[in-house]
């Protein structure tokens, strides 16, 4: 009997030790093995298992007031106002301001006033880099949210895809503590450029491109500044100088990767439980967002997403 317990007394500890190896950074491998994908699959199970302290039936409201920003074109003003519809709904702590972070745009300024957000020209948030490229869409709008300590009058602020709505009640930020998403997507490629721009050797098993991220403005401006004592030029040069594909670059993944790591006190890592819903099944969001809310806390409307598409 006693070499019995002896033997689940050592089976546990190795167990334990092993979901502590997965739950924290790690050497990049050069590819993503089925071994990694299986330190992967331990770290979700256990935040799977752990409670969530940032969304569930009975999280107390934050008393910690957060501004929103939403980086948005006209394509995406359908979906825009189910965005700040849901915001509003579902964010259980005080909301100073939204920004809408866009071009020229009478549709878009008249969602801004009929929804009381503050409109906000993207020219006016974007940096100033040294070379005249001419960035458009996508990689704009990245470089727009990495710079959007600029804008607002809180120390944090969410910055939320405006093809993305929350559909359970939560919480970003305590007293104590900040939320990072992370997602079951996985790419390896984003952490190959988050190596490459912040020079880190290892990095969570887990992918922080959640469509939206709680963003502190201190700790935005820390990664600003490992940027450039890194690389010896402004943040945005060191970026955009960067030799990876664009295809492989990701605002979230970098803040995700920086802050997990030179904050690690200060932040929780939970799962972000996001689905991918038809966009041109809007006439149905409603119905949706009730029966998906049980399993995820957010939906993602991308322009490409049809209903045909996804049912094959």
């Amino acid at each position: 009997m006693k070499r019995f317990l002896q033997s689940i007394i050592v089976i546990l500890v190795i167990a334990i030790s092993f979901i502590y190896y997965a739950c924290h950074p790690t050497t990049l491998p050069t590819q993503d093995s089925k071994y990694q994908q299986f330190l992967r699959y331990i770290h979700y199970v256990y935040l799977k298992a752990k409670r969530d302290h940032f969304c569930n039936l009975h999280i107390p409201m934050s008393q910690v007031p957060i501004d929103i920003i939403i980086p948005v074109i006209e394509k995406d003003a359908q979906t825009l106002v189910l965005t700040i519809d849901s915001v509003r709904g579902n964010i259980l702590q005080p909301i100073t301001n939204i920004y809408l972070v866009a071009p020229e745009s009478v549709k878009l300024r008249k969602i801004a006033q009929e929804k009381k957000c503050n409109f906000v020209l993207e020219n006016t948030v974007l940096p100033v880099f040294s070379t005249k490229t001419n960035r458009k869409g996508w990689m704009k709008q990245q470089y727009l949210k990495l710079n959007a300590d600029t804008i607002g009058t809180n120390e944090h602020f969410l910055i939320i895809d405006a093809d993305t709505i929350l559909i359970r009640p939560q919480i970003f930020a305590t007293e104590h503590k900040e939320v990072l998403n992370i997602l079951h997507d996985y790419w390896l490629c984003r952490k190959k450029m988050a190596k490459a721009a912040l020079g880190f050797e290892k990095f969570h098993n887990v992918d922080f491109t959640s469509h939206h991220m709680l963003m502190c403005k201190t700790k935005l401006q820390a990664l600003k500044k490992h940027l450039q004592d890194l690389h010896g030029k402004p943040w945005q040069d060191a970026l955009d100088t960067l030799d990876v594909p664009e295809g492989s670059f990701s605002e979230y993944e970098l803040y995700g990767n920086f802050v997990a790591q030179r904050f690690a006190d200060q932040v929780d890592l939970v799962l972000g439980s996001n689905g991918l819903f038809p966009r041109n099944g809007l006439a149905n969001i409603g119905y949706a967002r009730e029966y998906l809310s049980c399993k995820c806390k957010s939906l993602t409307m991308h322009s490409f997403l049809t209903i045909e598409g996804m049912t094959g």
